[in-house]
């Protein structure tokens, strides 16, 4: 486990805590330990505005008071804008002449599990076909060997 308390000299090495100081992979004469800034959550300030924001986009609260708050008024008209802008996406459709060609390019093929399974066309392998029969056969010369014993 490595111990850094973000305050220790660079030059300085604790071989108790197994603490190295990192180094740059630079030439011999510029070789000077390198400085590693540590991951810190940094507060950002909240006067409040997010909170009423949220509450406006969830429909708790008037418009109004989104607008009175502080930079209210931009985050209103943002998400005003996203609005009318999904809006516009979710209405659209594909046009007819579109869906028609694609319709169009689809193989027959496609649509042959729509018709109940005694009325689709089977197709096999002829090599399938006379495995099967042999495998029959078989089955049939070892029946009739026990029904007749």
């Amino acid at each position: 486990m490595m111990y850094d308390d973000l305050n220790t000299p660079e030059d300085h090495s604790d071989p108790e805590l197994g603490y190295q100081p990192p180094r740059s992979k630079a030439s011999e004469r510029e070789r000077a330990p390198a400085h590693r800034l540590p991951d810190r959550e940094v507060p950002v300030p909240n006067s409040g505005a997010t909170s009423v924001l949220h509450q406006w986009l969830d429909g708790d609260v008037n418009v109004s008071v989104v607008r009175a708050s502080q930079g209210g008024n931009d985050a209103v008209d943002l998400w005003t804008k996203i609005h009318d802008e999904a809006e516009t996406l979710r209405s659209r459709t594909t046009p007819l002449y579109v869906h028609k060609r694609i319709m169009d390019s689809l193989p027959d093929d496609t649509y042959r599990g729509h018709h109940p399974w005694y009325k689709r066309s089977i197709t096999m392998n002829p090599a399938a076909l006379i495995a099967a029969a042999a495998m029959l056969l078989g089955i049939g010369i070892i029946i009739a060997r026990m029904a007749f014993r």
